[in-house]
């Protein structure tokens, strides 16, 4: 067992600073209204974790003398000075925003790309390189990804073009959780 002690603190400025200017790049005002009473706190090490928490909850961590591990919802991580949104992230967001792509298939949710044949529609245009909230049959969240082509490109791209890279080993499709997560 590791003596390893996890630090788990309330942000930095810079840091909040990171993830705020990450989401409303990506989401707009509306991405940023969905951090809204809730306070960002980290989980220090190889990969800096971001919890968002709501204050009373935020309040009890302060006062908890021993180390604690974990707290609130992981929105993502900070990597090179650079946020990256992941599952219950972009869930938050996907209560604000309109930034949704619609697809009729479960690859998605084992870390395979889904492809311009697979959507169904989408809720707003996009660019290339945007990130956007993607939803399976029922509107049910499966996940967050970037795009490679616009939703403009979509249109006239042939049907196994793939508009959303899949990806196993990082928190972006809710299979993560089964795939990897522990």
């Amino acid at each position: 067992m590791s003596n390893k002690t996890v630090n788990f603190r309330k942000t930095t400025k810079t840091e909040e600073e990171i993830v705020r200017r990450e989401i409303e790049e990506q989401f707009g005002k509306k991405g940023l209204d969905s951090l809204q009473n809730r306070l960002l706190w980290m989980r220090d090490g190889k990969i800096k974790e971001i919890c968002a928490l709501r204050p009373n909850i935020a309040k009890i961590a302060k006062t908890i003398s021993h180390n604690l591990y974990f707290a609130g919802i992981p929105i993502g991580s900070i990597k090179n000075d650079k946020f990256h949104l992941e599952i219950e992230g972009s869930a938050l967001i996907r209560l604000k925003s309109k930034k949704v792509i619609h697809i009729k298939t479960d690859q998605f949710l084992y870390g395979k790309s889904i492809f311009t044949d697979n959507v169904l529609r989408f809720d707003e245009v996009f660019k290339k390189g945007d990130l956007i909230i993607i939803e399976g049959r029922n509107n049910i969240h499966y996940g967050v990804g970037e795009t490679i082509i616009s939703s403009e490109e979509l249109q006239n791209s042939p049907s196994n073009t793939v508009i959303i890279k899949g990806s196993k080993n990082t928190p972006k499709d809710r299979g993560w959780y089964l795939r990897k997560g522990n």
